[in-house]
């Protein structure tokens, strides 16, 4: 088994005394800056059309379903129809023996 040895380091170690404790802006480039406003804005307009274009997709799934269980309904009934047309002429023959 191997043992660890720690890598000294290259860095004097510093301590809390030695680090700034006050903000230092930095100057550079302000291209890549942007203002937390319009980081804001920008944020919420696109949760809102993700929360727009999910609603749009559950309408429209909401439709389909709702044509699909029409179209059922209206071969339920048909069929329906059909098997009390065929027991009324059963019922009607049997009679007639």
């Amino acid at each position: 088994m191997r043992d660890v040895v720690p890598i000294p380091s290259t860095t004097p170690s510093s301590t809390p005394d030695d680090r700034a404790t006050s903000f230092q802006a930095v100057e550079g480039n302000a291209k890549e800056q942007y203002s937390g406003g319009a980081l804001l804005v920008t944020a919420y307009a696109a949760l809102w059309m993700v929360l727009f274009a999910w609603v749009a997709i559950v309408w429209r799934k909401q439709g389909a379903v709702n044509a699909r269980l029409a179209d059922l309904e209206r071969v339920l009934d048909k069929a329906a129809a059909e098997a009390d047309e065929k027991s009324a002429k059963t019922v009607k023959t049997e009679k007639k023996k």
